[in-house]
Protein backbone atom coordinates (compact mmCIF):
# COMPACT_ATOMS: atom_id res chain seq x y z
CA UNK A 1 0.00 0.00 0.00
CA UNK A 2 1.34 3.21 -1.15
CA UNK A 3 2.29 6.02 1.25
CA UNK A 4 1.80 9.52 0.82
CA UNK A 5 3.60 12.30 2.07
CA UNK A 6 2.25 16.35 1.59
CA UNK A 7 4.17 19.92 1.09
CA UNK A 8 1.61 22.29 2.56
CA UNK A 9 3.00 26.13 3.57
CA UNK A 10 6.45 24.99 4.42
CA UNK A 11 6.00 21.78 6.14
CA UNK A 12 5.90 18.12 5.35
CA UNK A 13 2.96 16.11 6.61
CA UNK A 14 2.93 12.24 6.33
CA UNK A 15 2.76 9.13 5.81
CA UNK A 16 -1.02 9.01 4.57
CA UNK A 17 -2.89 6.33 3.11
CA UNK A 18 -4.80 7.19 -0.21
CA UNK A 19 -7.49 6.80 2.22
CA UNK A 20 -6.38 9.04 4.89
CA UNK A 21 -5.64 11.60 1.87
CA UNK A 22 -9.31 12.15 1.68
CA UNK A 23 -9.63 13.97 5.13
CA UNK A 24 -6.90 16.60 3.89
CA UNK A 25 -7.17 19.49 2.47
CA UNK A 26 -5.52 18.87 -1.15
CA UNK A 27 -6.05 20.20 -4.03
CA UNK A 28 -5.01 19.57 -7.75
CA UNK A 29 -1.29 21.70 -6.91
CA UNK A 30 -0.30 20.68 -3.86
CA UNK A 31 3.01 18.78 -3.93
CA UNK A 32 2.90 15.19 -2.89
CA UNK A 33 5.63 12.40 -2.76
CA UNK A 34 5.13 8.23 -2.34
CA UNK A 35 8.13 5.70 -2.75
CA UNK A 36 9.72 5.29 -6.62
CA UNK A 37 9.35 9.27 -7.39
CA UNK A 38 12.56 10.73 -7.47
CA UNK A 39 11.16 14.34 -6.37
CA UNK A 40 7.78 16.15 -5.42
CA UNK A 41 5.10 16.00 -7.92
CA UNK A 42 1.56 18.21 -7.71
CA UNK A 43 -1.30 15.76 -6.93
CA UNK A 44 -2.95 16.89 -10.09
CA UNK A 45 -0.51 14.33 -11.67
CA UNK A 46 -0.89 11.65 -10.07
CA UNK A 47 -3.10 8.86 -11.16
CA UNK A 48 -4.00 7.06 -8.14
CA UNK A 49 -5.41 10.48 -6.58
CA UNK A 50 -7.95 11.85 -9.69
CA UNK A 51 -10.95 9.93 -7.42
CA UNK A 52 -10.43 11.93 -4.72
CA UNK A 53 -9.17 15.49 -5.82
CA UNK A 54 -11.83 18.06 -6.06
CA UNK A 55 -12.65 19.07 -9.92
CA UNK A 56 -11.95 22.40 -9.68
CA UNK A 57 -10.32 25.23 -6.35
CA UNK A 58 -9.02 28.29 -6.88
CA UNK A 59 -5.31 28.75 -6.82
CA UNK A 60 -3.64 28.94 -3.25
CA UNK A 61 -3.98 32.33 -2.17
CA UNK A 62 -0.58 34.26 -1.62
CA UNK A 63 -0.45 36.83 0.75
CA UNK A 64 2.57 38.43 -0.06
CA UNK A 65 0.87 39.36 -3.35
CA UNK A 66 -2.25 40.40 -1.60
CA UNK A 67 -2.70 44.15 -0.30
CA UNK A 68 1.21 44.51 -1.17
CA UNK A 69 2.87 48.31 -0.28
CA UNK A 70 2.89 50.02 -3.66
CA UNK A 71 4.94 52.63 -4.54
CA UNK A 72 4.42 55.59 -2.50
CA UNK A 73 2.32 53.52 0.26
CA UNK A 74 4.86 52.10 2.58
CA UNK A 75 4.36 51.88 6.17
CA UNK A 76 6.71 55.32 7.17
CA UNK A 77 4.49 56.85 4.57
CA UNK A 78 1.12 56.40 5.91
CA UNK A 79 2.19 56.59 9.64
CA UNK A 80 3.00 60.29 8.39
CA UNK A 81 -0.16 60.21 6.61
CA UNK A 82 -2.27 59.45 9.12
CA UNK A 83 -0.28 61.83 11.95
CA UNK A 84 -0.96 64.59 9.72
CA UNK A 85 -4.60 63.63 9.59
CA UNK A 86 -4.91 63.70 13.04
CA UNK A 87 -2.76 66.95 13.29
CA UNK A 88 -5.45 68.44 10.61
CA UNK A 89 -8.36 67.37 12.79
CA UNK A 90 -7.08 68.48 16.23
CA UNK A 91 -6.31 71.60 14.69
CA UNK A 92 -10.16 72.03 13.11
CA UNK A 93 -11.57 70.88 16.32
CA UNK A 94 -9.65 73.61 18.13
CA UNK A 95 -10.18 76.22 15.67
CA UNK A 96 -14.20 75.83 15.52
CA UNK A 97 -13.99 75.76 19.26
CA UNK A 98 -12.29 79.21 19.03
CA UNK A 99 -14.46 80.52 16.40
CA UNK A 100 -17.47 79.47 18.60
CA UNK A 101 -16.50 81.15 21.95
CA UNK A 102 -15.46 84.39 20.03
CA UNK A 103 -19.34 84.12 18.57
CA UNK A 104 -20.54 83.54 21.86
CA UNK A 105 -18.43 86.40 23.14
CA UNK A 106 -19.59 88.94 20.36
CA UNK A 107 -23.35 87.95 20.73
CA UNK A 108 -22.86 88.59 24.63
CA UNK A 109 -21.41 91.76 24.14
CA UNK A 110 -23.96 92.63 21.95
CA UNK A 111 -26.59 91.81 24.32
CA UNK A 112 -25.23 93.98 26.73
Amino acid sequence: MKKYYLFVGARQYGPFSRAELKNQAIHRDTPVWYEGLNEWVKAGTVDDLQGILPAACPPPFVVANYGAPQAGNSLPERKASLLQRRFRNRLTFFVSLLALGLLILAILLMAS
